[in-house]
């Protein structure tokens, strides 16, 4: 495709690279903007839209590469700053991102999607309450916005409430431009609860349905955890009230639903 594409005007090429992301062919996209950004490493418009195409496709190192050189040149565009945070996000580097999406939210107030990623990085900081702040303030911007709700929704199950979990992403999945994130992070809060036969349904929507059978069973597996059931039971347990239960116990943290959620669910960073 590098060779098809060298012989092609850039005016072309731009074309095709915004309709490929428009209609969210992402590997199509990454490879168009990738020509026009090796045609001029130096453009921002560029460098960003081949960074976004190649979160998609899950190539974030690579972005992250592509990101750090633009961001030196170009350390004032709201869109740089706000795309390297998000790559940083999905890279799992929190701290940083959250400096990046701070400083876009600075001189891009009114863009709804540096708030919600900066929600993002906040979750992976454990800052739960601030997130949502800032996932409220996203929704403020964009009313009813399926992928801030998806964000939302994960950060409730992360701090373990999971009837709130399950009550937002149920908002983000009736929107008809919700994608497969926020049914399949819903499909997960539902195994979580036990609900398997909806989250089966769910999770097939989307899936394999080797991949699907595989999440389900992944779901049932962890929570044959006893442990883990201690765990939720003394989360959803208001402190207190239990006359046996010290603080030791009720001081434990939430399960690590980062590290136990399935592959193919996740964040919805746009």
């Amino acid at each position: 495709m590098k060779q098809a594409q060298a012989g092609i005007d850039d005016p072309v090429l731009r074309n095709a690279a915004v309709e490929s992301t428009k209609t969210q062919d992402y590997v199509a996209a990454a490879a168009y903007w990738g020509t026009l950004y090796d045609r001029d490493p130096d453009e921002a418009d560029a460098a960003v839209n081949y960074s976004r195409a190649l979160r998609q496709i899950g190539s974030v190192a690579q972005a992250i590469s592509v990101m750090q050189r633009t961001h030196i040149n170009n350390g004032e565009n709201a869109d740089v700053l706000a795309e390297y945070g998000k790559v940083l996000a999905a890279g799992g580097r929190a701290d940083q991102a959250a400096a990046m999406l701070n400083e876009a939210a600075r001189l891009s107030p009114k863009d709804w999607s540096i708030h919600s990623a900066l929600g993002v990085a906040l979750d992976q900081m454990g800052l739960y309450e601030a997130a949502r702040q800032h996932y409220n303030d996203a929704l403020s911007l964009s009313a009813d916005n399926p992928s801030v709700l998806t964000n939302m929704g994960l950060s409730y199950a992360l701090s373990g409430d999971l009837d709130q979990a399950e009550r937002t992403l149920r908002r983000a999945v009736a929107d008809s431009r919700a994608d497969a994130h926020a049914r399949q992070n819903l499909a997960i809060v539902l195994g979580l609860k036990g609900n398997f036969d909806e989250a089966a349904r769910l999770a097939h929507a989307d899936l394999p349905a080797n991949v699907a059978d595989g999440n389900i069973a992944y779901l049932r597996d962890m929570l044959s955890q006893p442990a883990l059931w201690q765990k939720m039971r003394e989360i959803d347990e208001p402190a207190g009230t239990s006359p046996s239960q010290d603080s030791s116990s009720r001081d434990v943290a939430p399960p690590d639903l980062v590290s136990s959620m399935p592959p193919e669910t996740g964040l919805s960073l746009r």
